[in-house]
């Protein structure tokens, strides 16, 4: 029992498969779930083939022509087809969810309640419903008309939603161009209490074959009572085809006659005097009945099926919540893991402080330590620049000014001696572009040994007189060194030198 309420599903291929909300002689429907990647989920009905005719040929073939058909439509009237799965031994074809109830079953409870369905209201339902039938009847595929003829229209096969609008379901035992079983010749199916006289008799079957049926479901929407019922199959098909159809209004008499000559037109046992399409007997209706709101449709049916509605909105509630509270942090490893995309983001210098924490701390150690190493790179290339700049600008401040013109004598007794300097180093190739070098470190700021003057160039000396000589010795006491350092620390050339 606790295992059932903790588990109140079972799974086919990619759908949960929940609670009955129908059953009929081929299949039962259940509301059932989507569960996709990502916490993605989507709620739909999921009609299932009954075991029993799951190895049958012909039972398969027919509920598979069902999903094609309805696949085949495109309009808000009909309920859509989704999907077809056969996994697990059972075959299921999985349709567009409804919230709301059928029109038989809001029929029913008015009954049980002693009050006819407003006329309004039922214009409503019944033109939303001839429109999804019409929107069969001309569908086309590849610019061939499919010829769809529904067969099987009834209180049980129109739903009206909640929000006011109506659909028509199952085409289960429709008639197309596309079926893949076909019905043989004088094979009678869908419910003899809607079936026309030419489908009765197992003749060919048209669109008006569903006029004739929206016809009776009209009739008895508007009286509150069963059309050709009887208890045995065989009594009901001869009051189909033999009884007298009583007008709308003698039953109820507010019902107009203009009313009645719609819905008997819709009735007539003769094929050629019916209305030609549904489309025709919407717009007849419409013009007679008026048509109402959906609000009013939906308020109709929320005041008639609450009980039923708001036990299957809990449900509902409860699915849409466990859909919805997917951890994301799981959804996200997830994607990291199948992602080729999914790469770590490199932490930038601009960011701040909580940022660079969370994105370093998903970085691979050894990436990490790449990272610092490119880092440790550029402080030490910028370190290197800084020193060179420095030592340049220590030349500069260091250097002796150029010397003035001496006197004739001076100039011929030094004449002798030559200096001579190795040419200038190439310029270095400009550096790559780099990362934002740190601020600048002034020269003062360095220790000494770190900018180092550079060594002194080679003086190249020729041959000289006797002359040159003997002046270099009696200058040599008082030019050795030549030059003084100032207070400032500045190398001044002596005068006596020059």
């Amino acid at each position: 029992m606790s295992s059932a309420r903790a588990n109140p599903y079972r799974v086919v291929g990619r759908y949960r498969v929940y609670s009955e909300l129908a059953s009929g002689g081929m299949a039962t429907v259940h509301l059932g779930c989507l569960r996709g990647a990502a916490g993605f989920s989507k709620l739909v009905a999921i009609k299932c083939l009954h075991q029993e005719f799951a190895a049958e040929e012909s039972f398969v073939s027919m509920f598979l022509d069902e999903a094609r058909l309805a696949s085949s439509i495109h309009h808000p009237n009909v309920v859509a087809s989704l999907d077809v799965v056969a996994e697990q031994g059972e075959l299921l074809v999985v349709m567009e969810y409804v919230h709301g109830e059928t029109l038989a079953g809001a029929l029913r409870l008015a009954r049980q309640a002693g009050e006819l369905a407003p006329v309004p209201v039922v214009a409503r339902i019944m033109c939303d419903a001839l429109e999804g039938l019409h929107a069969a009847h001309t569908a086309s595929l590849a610019g061939s008309s499919l010829n769809i003829v529904h067969r099987d229209v009834s209180p049980q096969n129109i739903m009206v939603g909640a929000d006011g609008n109506t659909k028509v379901l199952d085409f289960g035992i429709a008639q197309a161009a596309l079926r893949s079983h076909a019905t043989s010749a004088g094979t009678v199916k869908g419910k003899v209490a809607y079936m026309s006289p030419e489908q009765a008799r197992g003749l060919p079957v048209d669109a008006r074959t569903d006029v004739f049926a929206s016809g009776v479901v009209l009739w008895e929407a508007l009286t509150g009572r069963r059309l050709f019922f009887a208890a045995d199959s065989r009594d009901a098909m001869a009051l189909l085809l033999t009884s007298e159809i009583a007008a709308p209004s003698s039953i109820v008499p507010q019902l107009g006659r203009e009313l009645d000559a719609v819905v008997l037109k819709a009735l007539a046992r003769d094929r050629d005097e019916r209305f030609a399409s549904a489309h025709e007997l919407a717009e007849a209706l419409r013009a007679v009945a008026g048509e109402g709101s959906r609000k009013e449709v939906a308020e109709w049916v929320a005041r008639l099926a609450k009980d039923g509605l708001a036990h299957r909105l809990e449900l509902l509630q409860a699915l849409e919540a466990s859909a919805i509270h997917t951890p994301a942090e799981l959804t996200l490893s997830k994607l990291s893991r199948s992602s080729p995309r999914a790469a770590p983001v490199p932490a930038f210098a601009e960011q701040t402080q909580a940022q660079v924490t969370v994105t370093t701390s998903v970085l691979p150690t050894a990436q990490r330590q790449r990272s610092w190493h490119r880092k440790a790179s550029w402080w030490a290339a910028a370190a290197g620049v800084t020193i060179a700049l420095s030592a340049v600008a220590w030349l500069l401040r260091a250097a002796p000014p150029s010397q003035p013109t001496a006197t004739a004598s001076s100039s011929a007794s030094l004449s002798a001696v030559e200096v001579h300097t190795a040419p200038p180093a190439p310029a270095p190739p400009p550096a790559l572009p780099a990362a934002p070098a740190p601020p600048l470190v002034q020269a003062e700021q360095l220790p000494l040994a770190a900018v180092a003057p550079p060594p002194a160039p080679k003086l190249l000396k020729k041959p000289v007189t006797r002359e040159a000589s003997t002046l270099a010795t009696t200058t040599a006491k008082s030019c050795s060194p030549p030059y003084r350092i100032d207070a400032a620390g500045v190398r001044r050339v002596k005068p006596e030198c020059l």
